[in-house]
């Protein structure tokens, strides 16, 4: 890599963090190319030099972000554990990495103004990323049923619930319906995916 494309990853970077946290601050809507420039700390003629439009920006700005935080969850991963235990170890990093994040997916699950064209290029990047996603925590999944610790099930269905009931969970506390500890919010999630809510097995 010479030491122009390096500025230039560089240079975006920081453009693209600034872009999450003016996103996180006035949401979707309020974001402009000022105030990601102001916050940037360039020109906002430089940011013209990365990106054509506000949309392009803001795209790639969730997608990067998306990027980011899946890779904090899986670098936590631990393949050696028990998979009951990993699969809480699993729910517990999701719980720590959205809440470490949470200004910023406050936006995009509360604000719900993320539009992308699952067509169009930023729209297959994001299906990437999330297909990426949903494939590991399906392969955890995978692992725990080979080893009989949960029973037979599709595992990428499986994997898709459990992001839905991980992104529900945050919701409920963004929403200030919640105000229980992280640990305890991630074992309740913990609890009610790998046991459901009956009394007895349902026949």
């Amino acid at each position: 890599m010479t030491k122009e494309e390096v500025i230039k990853e560089y240079r975006v970077r920081e453009i693209l963090e600034a872009a999450r946290r003016v996103m996180a601050r006035y949401g979707m809507q309020g974001t402009t190319v000022d105030r990601v420039a102001e916050e940037a700390k360039v020109a906002k003629g430089t940011i013209y030099l990365y990106f054509d439009t506000k949309d392009e920006l803001v795209n790639a700005a969730v997608i990067e972000g998306l990027r980011e935080m899946t890779a904090e969850v899986l670098a936590s991963d631990d393949s050696s554990m028990p998979p009951l235990d990993r699969i809480r170890k699993l729910i517990l990093a999701h719980f720590r990495m959205l809440a470490s994040n949470q200004d910023f997916l406050k936006t995009l699950i509360i604000g719900n103004s993320l539009d992308i064209e699952l067509e169009s290029q930023p729209g297959r990047e994001f299906m990437r990323v999330y297909a990426a996603h949903v494939d590991f925590v399906a392969s955890v999944l995978q692992d725990a049923i080979d080893h009989g610790a949960i029973r037979r099930i599709d595992p990428q269905f499986a994997a898709f619930m459990l992001g839905e009931m991980l992104t529900g969970s945050l919701r409920r506390r963004l929403l200030k319906l919640a105000s229980s500890p992280l640990e305890s919010d991630a074992e309740a999630v913990v609890e009610l995916f790998l046991k459901g809510i009956a009394t007895i097995p349902c026949d």
